[in-house]
């Protein structure tokens, strides 16, 4: 693996590190970054409301909402190149090597601050000789994927790869009363790869990609009857968790350019190129990593589950990113190693959020802004192995980011005029200078067995709100960078004997200013969103990951994790109420309170070949459990949920082609994905989807 910018061993690495393979994501049919949850411990990724924007939870240690404006707590990076802007991946994952899942603090080797951890997409690299694929697949709901590559040398020094890959349909959820199915899939990305290596010492890659989307969203339904516009006469809750209803006003529709029947959409749009140079000076190595990347985000929510005008939202979001690395390396296995470079980012950002909420008190919301973040940082570690068993790693980064928010409107519209026009801040901003550190230490009793200790301290950006429409200096108040301090013991061992391999960890979190998802509350519309800081927190727990081939061509792997904290200092709204027929915010003191977090998680598999002559047939099963998810607010809770899946394959022992049937959620488990409210009275849920299958045939040529 590459997490530590050297082609390394992951038993090697002192830190909790995940590698999900090809193979791997290719049974489980992995082709989304959702269902990357269920491979690894400790993530969660939870979908907004159903939108294309998803929220990154590593330990515990995520930044929940639906704004486009603000960083992750997890990294994302796609071949070394970290993407600050939440929607930006678009969800879709083709011709993957491997997927790369480290927990804890990042920051000390490359990229960007984190304090969760990072998840890293590395694809397939163009080959010395010529190959090509496709796979063709067609499963339920109507839902087919199309991908393929074609990669090869073109000269003794220049090779190239092309792949790409499109999926249709897949509606899952449906709307009685038009008799229409809501959540059809129609986006498609392509990648180009160009590696040219004139000699041993220099190589160049250079990669263009781009991806469009015009799909349906996936509704909400409320969990409880609507009560936002009645209490004696609330709109009923369906039984059905797989039935949705759509609709706005005519007055918010022609504002935001739809027709009031339009169907929930999902438009996100990305392209982008960036170039890697590397060359080698005798010990040194130099890397210098250029990107450009451009993205949009045009979506229709219906946040209120119902055919009424109650809560709808539009996005439109524009955003650029360019980025400059250069780093440099010691290129020799010594008893000193070392890496440090310089990072530099800016991010434009041009944001309207538009919501609708006729029916509730005859009004729309308008809110606009401009936002730029130029990121500095300098960064180095070290690796000082003491004795041929003992190394000690140091390492630390400097970082600078200043952050501006400009020309913000906040308007409320009724019959098409601004009632607020005053309500607009020109400019605000925030800046910081703050260091991350990492320390670790490395003891090889034996060869295959590493014993482990690390410190480190992460940090992550702070931010702005900016999505209500109530008060325009109250949201663009800005919240603080959180701090986290991460300590960590583990063991990494194999067993080639027994062709085993267990790792466990354990760890503590010291968090300063969590950045957290609270409320503030207006008189007329109820509970409103706002981000925080939370003076203090700690959360603990540890992880496995068991892998074991009792016999051939039996295959297990295991995984799991238990975590848990809670707020030491923090007091926040935690629920609206209303007096007089005005809405009035409950303080609640939250020490003492749990984090939000699955307690338990749990992931695993088990794979047989079974040798047919010339042909062999391979099946799979596989399961992913996790307890229950409290919050703050306690009608956000989500129930705990176990999901089964399995495959079975049928290919030539020697061959290049294999067919195979794919079921997920075989047992067809109802459960929900994300719970909250977007306005008091109208608590909603997106479920998780029903049970699935498909049938694939591939081939590799």
């Amino acid at each position: 693996m590459t997490s530590e910018r050297k082609t390394q061993n992951v038993q090697k690495i002192a830190g909790s590190v995940s590698v999900i393979s090809r193979k791997v994501l290719e049974n489980r049919n992995v082709n989304t970054v959702f269902d990357l949850q269920y491979m690894t411990p400790s993530l969660q990724i939870q979908p907004s409301y159903g939108g294309g924007q998803f929220t990154y939870t590593i330990r515990g240690v995520g930044f929940s909402g639906y704004s486009s404006n603000n960083s992750p707590t997890v990294g994302l990076y796609i071949d070394e190149v970290a993407n600050p802007v939440p929607f930006g991946t678009n969800g879709l994952m083709f011709d993957m090597a491997r997927v790369e899942v480290l927990r804890g603090p990042q920051g000390t080797l490359y990229g960007r601050n984190t304090t969760g951890g990072a998840i890293n997409y590395i694809t397939n690299r163009p080959g010395t000789s010529r190959e090509a694929g496709f796979s063709v697949q067609d499963g339920r709901f109507g839902a087919a994927t199309v991908d393929g590559y074609l990669s090869g040398p073109v000269s003794r020094s220049l090779s190239m790869r092309l792949s790409g890959q499109t999926q249709q349909g897949g509606a899952w959820q449906y709307e009685p009363v038009r008799r229409k199915r809501l959540g059809d899939l129609d986006r498609g990305g392509a990648r180009l790869l160009v590696d040219f290596h004139p000699d041993e010492t220099t190589s160049v890659l250079l990669n263009l990609h781009g991806s469009r989307d015009r799909s349906e969203a996936n509704g909400v339904r409320p969990w409880s009857p609507i009560t936002a516009l009645s209490s004696t006469n609330p709109i009923p809750a369906p039984t059905d968790r797989y039935r949705t209803f759509w609709g706005t006003s005519s007055s918010f529709a022609r504002q935001i350019g739809i027709a009031p029947d339009s169907k929930p959409f999902s438009h996100i749009d990305t392209g982008g190129i960036n170039l890697r140079a590397r060359k080698t000076l005798g010990g040194v190595s130099i890397v210098n990593l250029a990107s450009f990347d451009s993205m949009q985000r045009d979506e229709y929510g219906n946040y209120d589950g119902s055919s009424r005008a109650i809560a709808d939202v539009s996005f439109r979001t524009r955003a650029n990113v360019v980025s400059e690395e250069l780093r440099f390396s010691s290129s020799r296995k010594d008893r000193l190693e070392w890496i440090g470079g310089f990072y530099y980012a800016h991010q434009w950002l041009n944001d309207r959020y538009q919501s609708g909420f006729y029916d509730l008190n005859r009004t729309n919301g308008d809110v606009r802004y401009t936002q730029y973040v130029n990121t500095y940082s300098g960064f180095g570690q070290a690796t000082y192995h003491l004795t041929p068993r003992i190394a000690l790693i140091g390492g630390i980064r400097l970082e600078h980011e200043r952050r501006s928010l400009d020309r913000l409107y906040a308007h409320y519209i009724v019959n098409d005029r601004i009632t607020n026009p005053g309500n607009r801040v020109d400019h605000r901003a925030l800046s910081y200078t703050l260091p991350s550190a990492r320390f670790s230490a490395e003891y090889t009793p034996f060869h295959q067995d590493m014993l482990y200790f690390t410190f480190s301290r992460g940090v992550k950006s702070g931010g702005f709100t900016v999505y209500n429409t109530n008060n325009a200096a109250d949201m663009s108040r800005p919240f603080r960078p959180e701090k986290l301090y991460a300590f960590e013991i583990g063991n990494k061992l194999v067993v080639p004997r027994y062709d085993m391999r267990l790792n466990v960890d354990f760890f503590y979190y010291d968090y300063f200013d969590r950045q957290v998802q609270s409320q503030t509350v207006s008189p007329l519309s109820g509970a409103i969103g706002i981000y925080v800081n939370a003076p203090r927190s700690h959360q603990y727990g540890g992880e496995y990951e068991f892998e074991w081939s009792p016999v051939e061509r039996l295959h297990i792997r295991q995984s799991g994790a238990y975590v848990t904290g809670a707020y030491d200092e923090f007091t926040t709204v935690t629920r609206a109420i209303k007096v007089n027929g005005l809405w009035q915010g409950v303080v609640t003191d939250a020490a003492g309170q749990q984090i939000a977090v699955p307690r338990f998680t749990a992931n695993g598999s088990a794979d047989y070949s079974w040798p047919l002559g010339r042909y062999a047939l391979m099946t799979g099963m596989d399961f992913s459990l996790r307890t229950t998810l409290n919050f703050l607010n306690p009608l956000n809770r989500l129930a705990g949920y176990t999901l089964w899946g399995g495959y079975v394959a049928f290919a030539p022992r020697k061959g290049h082609w294999k067919i195979e049937a794919i079921g997920r959620n075989i047992t067809d488990k109802r459960y929900d994905v994300t719970r909250g409210r977007f306005i008091s009275g109208d608590n909603i849920a997106l479920a998780g989807m029903p049970a699935t299958w498909l049938l694939r045939f591939r081939a590799d040529l």
